[in-house]
């Protein structure tokens, strides 16, 4: 039995050794197709025909799509390797809510869906946190309920509940199944309702 765990783990980290390195290796050529492609839809390159501009775009946004995909392939690894860094700091969790309030604020709106957030009655304190990965948790969970509502819209508040710090992300969507809530963590799983109403999606995140 210890052979055969020793053989697993070994196998575990060749596999997330190579996700590391074929993920760096994807990013630069990657980076360098979105600047491109960038400079030629601004016109840096001259001019192109209009109907050349939709499928331009199309490539545009294909290419972002990997971009977040092999970023995503990369977090993945650095967590499964032990090398993911955290940095606190005492940072604003409400300004952090607010920034991705704003960011995201255009999709909501595209699909005629509210997104609000619900400010305590009284200010939070600074909280010693890493900024980047918690914006990185808040953003992905916003975006995910952007994509999949249809009617209504999104809910942020925050609370503190027996000393713990709360953030609830609430929206009108179809929700996800008790069984499929179990598999939340485990990597490229997404619910039935998800896979229906956003096919692009990777369950990476």
């Amino acid at each position: 039995l210890q052979i055969a765990y020793q053989e697993v783990e070994k196998l575990s980290k060749a596999k997330s050794e190579f996700i590391s390195i074929a993920s760096h290796q994807l990013r630069t050529p990657l980076t360098a197709i979105k600047g491109y492609i960038s400079m030629i839809i601004e016109g840096s390159y001259g001019k192109f025909s209009d109907k050349a501009q939709k499928p331009l775009e199309n490539v545009y946004k294909s290419n972002e799509r990997l971009v977040n995909l092999v970023n995503d392939l990369l977090s993945i690894s650095r967590i499964e390797s032990g090398k993911m860094k955290f940095e606190p700091e005492p940072a604003s969790i409400e300004e952090i809510i607010e920034g991705v309030v704003f960011d995201l604020k255009i999709n909501a709106e595209k699909k005629n869906l509210y997104l609000n957030f619900e400010k305590p009655a009284s200010s939070i304190e600074n909280i010693l946190l890493d900024k980047v990965k918690i914006r990185d948790i808040i953003l992905n969970l916003v975006d995910n309920a952007i994509k999949y509502t249809k009617t209504g819209g999104i809910t942020i508040s925050v609370k503190i509940l027996d000393s713990r710090f709360q953030i609830l992300v609430k929206d009108t969507g179809e929700g996800m199944e008790k069984d499929e809530m179990g598999k939340i963590f485990e990597s490229f799983s997404r619910g039935t309702v998800g896979v229906k109403a956003y096919t692009e999606g990777a369950g990476l995140g």
